[in-house]
């Protein structure tokens, strides 16, 4: 501004030939200073950005590794990356905030002491409308924060149900059950739509409110600054350098509103991922013993368990030596898979404990405590990654001998070698592309090269059929030699020959004892046995 009044007083109404040819390359000059200032700045705040993004990414992912069974089982999936990439993405903002709010401020006060040298009479007119910009920054800031928050969760709502949908897509398409799926797909993504539309709205109007109070400024400077032009008072130059210097204050001051809005949203993403950062894990890995015992019997002590109503087990005692296989029978909802997963410490008891080598598992490190027990589950679980990354899975340091002995054990190497790339053949999402036989194979041979002292077996041949099951539990008969197993039993054809059977009803031990013994008193589990036809 200073320099358009310098070019109008002193080169064009003087008529300075020789400052006119200097004139032209100074703009250029300027022009190119300032968008190399502008790039850098623009370079440096998104490279900040995106170290904090990484940064913060990283912990919410580790954070959502270390939460416990329960977290994983009542939150989704979807709603759960939502906050690993949606939300952490709008954490970027409250670094182009922080930066907004250092750049901004400091042009529009330099910008007012350039005005205020040329003409303070005027500077004091135009500036009286400045307060008046805080109340569409406050109120809509307000706004804009709650529609962000509460398009983030319809956001995480969203990718859940089409996360679930689509994981469960054979089930829709059984039971034609498309059109309900469909109508609540639509229900929420119409949500979405509206609290984005009405967040946009919240960070759209403060910049036109704050254009229309400055405007007032800007006329008032225009009477004002005329009557001292007709007086004789001001040149028509420094007039228009001043107008030319409140056109220039309009950026600085919608920046202010920009400031408001992009720590808005930042909070308001921030709020959604601290929500999982800041939680406790239910499983504290506060014990100091490292485990290391390569013979160990594993021992429920008094055992008991809830998920916040009633007890799931009650009181229950069992000891599994090594070289032993104990079988947990019992109807649905009996506390079978809740005393897996406290074997394998994804629970703690709320009483009683549980102990491998006669270490109770909480005073051992968690690390220690997995490394010890190798599971093998119902629903065989394998990622987007090669056969022999599967099999490997948290060992990758193991040989592709080890691999192929650890298959061969587990009655998968043949099947493996006649894929197409054999080991390297890549499974795609949850292995669909095998059979469940296969997959299970797969996850028996990932459990013997963990070469764990504890096997624990969750119903591993419920969902196969014959032929399958045959070649899966001689691979589990084969690994459960010399550990001790825990098995969960669906099919009890799979538990004749366990050294002890015990028979859980509503979380108690009802009876206990081998299959013959069992049979013989005609209680509870010959009940049982009776039911599926054995």
């Amino acid at each position: 501004m200073l320099l358009i009044e310098r070019i109008l007083d002193d080169v064009l109404i003087a008529r300075n030939e020789a400052l006119l040819r200097i004139v032209g390359p100074a703009v250029v000059l300027l022009y190119g200073a300032n968008g190399a200032l502008g790039l850098a700045r623009g370079l440096l705040t998104r490279r900040v950005s995106w170290q904090v993004i990484s940064s913060l990414r990283s912990r919410l992912f580790a954070s959502l590794l270390r939460q416990d069974v329960g977290f994983h089982q009542r939150a989704s999936p979807g709603a759960l990356v939502s906050r690993l990439t949606q939300d952490v993405e709008n954490v970027q903002y409250g670094v182009s905030a922080v930066v907004t709010a250092i750049q901004k401020p400091l042009t529009l006060v330099g910008l007012v002491v350039a005005a205020a040298s040329m003409n303070p009479r005027l500077t004091l007119v135009a500036v009286l409308a400045l307060p008046l910009v805080a109340w569409p920054i406050r109120a809509f800031g307000r706004r804009l924060r709650a529609r962000t928050a509460e398009g983030l969760d319809s956001l995480a709502a969203l990718s859940g149900l089409a996360t679930e949908s689509l994981g469960g897509i054979r089930s829709l398409q059984r039971d034609g059950a498309e059109t309900w799926r469909q109508r609540a797909f639509d229900a929420e993504n119409q949500r979405q739509e509206q609290l984005r539309l009405q967040a946009i709205l919240a960070r759209l109007l403060p910049s036109p409110v704050v254009e229309l109070i400055a405007a007032l400024g800007v006329a008032a400077v225009i009477y004002v600054g005329g009557q001292q032009v007709f007086a004789g008072e001001l040149e028509p130059g420094a007039l228009i350098a001043f107008l030319v210097a409140l056109g220039l204050l309009n950026a600085p001051l919608k920046g202010l509103s920009e400031i408001q809005s992009l720590s808005q949203r930042a909070i308001a993403g921030a709020e959604a991922v601290y929500a999982v950062l800041d939680r406790p894990s239910a499983l504290p890995d506060t014990g100091s013993r490292v485990l290391d015992v390569p013979h160990a019997a594993l021992e429920f002590r008094g055992v008991h368990f809830s998920y916040g109503d009633e007890d799931v087990l009650c009181g229950l005692d069992l000891t599994v030596e090594p070289g032993r296989v104990v079988a947990l029978v019992g109807a649905s909802g009996a506390g079978k898979s809740t005393a897996a997963n406290l074997a394998c410490r994804l629970l703690d008891p709320t009483a009683g404990s549980v102990r491998l080598g006669g270490f109770d598992l909480r005073d051992c490190t968690l690390s220690s405590v997995r490394r010890h027990i190798a599971v093998v589950a119902q629903e065989p679980f394998l990622f987007d990654d090669t056969v022999a990354a599967n099999i490997s899975l948290g060992r990758p340091e193991v040989s592709r001998v080890d691999i192929e002995a650890a298959a061969k054990v587990a009655n998968a190497h043949a099947f493996i070698a006649a894929l197409p790339q054999g080991y390297d053949t890549p499974v795609n999402g949850q292995g669909l592309r095998l059979s469940g036989g296969q997959r299970q194979r797969i996850c028996i041979a990932r459990a013997v090269l963990r070469d764990a002292p504890v096997l624990v077996l969750d119903e591993a041949t419920s969902a196969l059929d014959a032929e399958s099951e045959h070649l899966v539990q001689e691979a589990l008969d084969r690994l459960g030699r010399d550990r001790a197993v825990l098995a969960i039993a669906h099919r009890l054809s799979t538990i004749r020959g366990a050294d002890e059977i015990l028979v859980l009803d509503q979380g108690r031990v009802v009876e206990r004892g081998q299959h013959a013994d069992l049979m013989a008193r005609g209680g509870v589990y010959a009940a049982l046995v009776g039911r599926q036809g054995g």
